[in-house]
């Protein structure tokens, strides 16, 4: 065990470049984030010996380019927790730290891991990729004045009971309209849904929405063919600005 820890040490150093650009050193380590580029963040050093270090934005930037967004009071407690584990900062959308010359190497290796991990919301776990994309979905329609009902639960035909993430009131325009956020499309996911939507519908006469997120993956032909043939309206959260009218009717 001690030789692959040596070994991984000695990779370590051997990975980890420095280069000098206006009186700062970047630093390109071996590790890559989301989209495969190394991690990269730069140093100055100040006439006291203190160490600081930042991204310049990087990390935070490559979230939101690849459309992850990180402003909402979910995710922003989330970053906040990662960096408060790595006693690492937030500056705009900067990640930043301070070194003195003895806290250098243990600073520099947390700075490397807050970055990883940040950059890992890319990827973060099924329960919070369900809560992020509802918080999403809601902020969009609270953003753009869509009049709904959350967290609504409705007796079906059957006598069951089934959850769904809006109501949105009938108008003279409209009948009533119940949603499902869906932030996994899959096949298996869609079934039970289509049950809640198709019993509700029996006992009241409305008309069910999905929401469907497919901004990393087009959804599979043979989820669509199933939520049209039960009579569904499918939203792509891609293209949400062309179906923002039928909600607000």
């Amino acid at each position: 065990m001690k030789e692959l820890i040596d070994s991984y040490v000695t990779w370590l150093r051997q990975k980890i470049n420095y280069k000098e650009i206006n009186g700062h050193f970047e630093v390109t380590t071996p590790f890559v984030n989301h989209i495969n580029d190394q991690i990269q963040f730069y140093l100055k050093r100040d006439d006291r010996d203190r160490i600081f270090m930042t991204d310049d934005g990087d990390t935070l930037n490559n979230l939101e380019m690849a459309g992850v967004d990180v402003s909402t009071p979910a995710r922003q407690k989330e970053l906040q927790t990662i960096l408060n584990g790595f006693g690492v900062m937030l500056k705009g959308n900067e990640l930043i730290t301070m070194a003195t010359i003895a806290t250098f190497p243990m600073r520099k290796h947390n700075f490397i891991q807050a970055m990883l991990s940040v950059d890992d919301l890319f990827i973060v776990a099924s329960p919070k990729v369900e809560s992020f994309f509802l918080e999403d979905v809601t902020n969009f329609l609270q953003q753009n004045n869509i009049r709904f009902s959350p967290n609504i639960i409705l007796q079906g035909k059957s006598s069951f009971q089934h959850k769904f993430d809006f109501l949105i009131p009938a108008s003279d325009k409209a009948p009533e309209r119940i949603i499902k956020a869906v932030s996994s499309p899959k096949k298996q996911n869609i079934i039970a849904h289509l049950f809640a939507f198709e019993d509700t519908k029996l006992a009241r006469n409305n008309e069910g929405i999905m929401i469907l997120n497919d901004f990393e993956k087009e959804v599979a032909p043979e989820v669509l063919q199933a939520i049209e043939e039960y009579g569904i309206n499918d939203f792509s959260w891609k293209n949400r600005e062309k179906w923002l009218n039928n909600l607000a009717a």
